[in-house]
């Protein structure tokens, strides 16, 4: 899902409308540079109001080794029914999607490098080779992952949202009933290639003339696609398609009842601004309400004021047909409550972490623990630096859990110590 997701989850203020002055960025920069250098103490307290995580603070972050004594109890008390687990052997399939990515490196070249820890991709697909090996006995014997393998804690702790992949009623063909149009990619859509200055990033020409990509208002107002044979389907709801472009992918639910997937194709270069912040900056919802289930409400009451209202985000996703579900960056499918979207400059693609986190409850509400392993499987346009984007699942139901996660986590990076061994780390 690269590139698919642009800024948080729209239950949360976008970043970059000047809500963050400079006395709030410099406190930020000095708490979580005084966090770094306090090193591994344990676990940091969450703040009453978690502060946004800059992109820029990506080399502040650091790995600290755990000791044994410290790991083994970690590894007593993950609960992989917190993540709808009930055996470890059910992570097989998706440490087998990490592996066969990984093996598709170059094993001696340097995965991680980062405040003395230096990783190879050999050693990420042997700590993962190792883990599928131990997976048999882990139901009994937990203890196995403090002795077989060294766990670096991240500081300072993620951020961490969630996601998900929408599904949505669509047809293949305009029908009564489904009039809004999903695109594929246009044959006129162009991407400045290296070396091209002062063209913009996506771009068409148009009499000679270059000139940025059409935006949401010129597609969805304008029509300026419609009748050019570009729609590879028709959904029943506008805010259903708005919706899938932020997600990047998602399952059309067709009349007949199969479902096909389509993920991201392009998208046509313009900057991203969500729904829920649309509405607010415009009055119709207060700062609390930017929640999807708020959006859905009011756009169900005013579908005419939605449209134009949707349309001053100018951002706009094309698609294709996929016959895998929920696919990741590695280009393998996702697991839900196990597969998280990284800065892969900060973790690599991959690699294998302890998540210890809070989400809401199965009706987007309350706290519930998350204590299990997780699998570095993805990327985000908005995913960097101490940032975590943790895939829920698939579905309607999903939507109120994933738009409602945002908290700290404690997170452990996973390395092999046979792996280790002799490298200096």
């Amino acid at each position: 899902m690269t590139s698919s997701r642009y800024a948080f989850p729209l239950a949360r203020p976008r970043l970059g409308r000047g809500a963050v002055r400079f006395p709030r960025l410099a406190a930020a920069l000095l708490a979580l540079f005084l966090l770094a250098l306090a090193g591994c103490a344990g676990k940091t307290p969450l703040p009453s109001a978690p502060q946004p995580v800059q992109p820029s603070l990506t080399d502040a972050a650091r790995f600290c080794s755990f000791n044994h004594g410290r790991t083994a109890e970690e590894s007593r008390t993950l609960d992989l029914r917190s993540q709808g687990l009930h055996s470890w052997m059910e992570l097989d399939a998706g440490l087998r999607y990490s592996l066969d990515y990984v093996r598709g490196k170059p094993q001696s070249a340097v995965a991680m490098s980062r405040h003395g820890l230096n990783v190879t991709w050999g050693q990420i697909s042997r700590s993962l080779t190792e883990m599928i090996r131990l997976l048999p006995y882990l139901d009994r014997r937990p203890e196995l992952l403090a002795e077989n393998f060294q766990w670096f804690a991240l500081t300072p702790q993620p951020l961490m949202t969630g996601y998900y992949t929408p599904e949505i009623e669509a047809s293949l063909t305009q029908r009564p009933g489904y009039q809004y149009p999903i695109y594929g990619v246009p044959p006129d859509l162009r991407t400045r290639k290296s070396g091209q200055s002062g063209v913009p990033s996506v771009y068409r020409v148009e009499n000679g003339q270059v000139l940025p990509y059409h935006t949401r208002a010129d597609v969805d107002l304008g029509k300026v696609l419609a009748g050019r044979g570009l729609e590879i389907a028709w959904a029943k709801d506008p805010v259903d398609v708005f919706y899938l472009q932020v997600e990047g992918q998602g399952s059309l639910r067709l009349p007949d009842g199969t479902i096909r997937h389509v993920v991201y194709a392009a998208r046509n270069g313009h900057d991203f601004e969500g729904l829920g912040n649309i509405l607010y900056h415009n009055g119709y919802l207060p700062k609390e309400r930017r929640g999807q289930r708020f959006v859905r409400d009011f756009c169900a009451r005013y579908p005419e004021k939605a449209a134009k209202l949707m349309a001053e985000n100018k951002s706009y996703v094309f698609f294709r047909f996929d016959g895998q579900p929920s696919l990741g960056a590695i280009n393998r499918p996702l697991t839900p409550m196990v597969s998280v979207a990284v800065d892969p400059k900060l973790l690599p693609l991959g690699s294998m972490l302890v998540l210890d986190a809070d989400i809401p409850g199965p009706d987007g509400t309350g706290s519930r623990r998350v204590h299990g392993l997780a699998l570095a499987q993805d990327t985000g346009a908005a995913i960097k630096g101490a940032r975590l984007d943790y895939f829920i699942g698939v579905g309607p139901r999903i939507e109120e859990v994933a738009c409602h996660v945002y908290s700290r986590a404690t997170v452990y990076l996973l390395l092999s110590r046979k792996a280790l061994a002799g490298s200096g780390n």
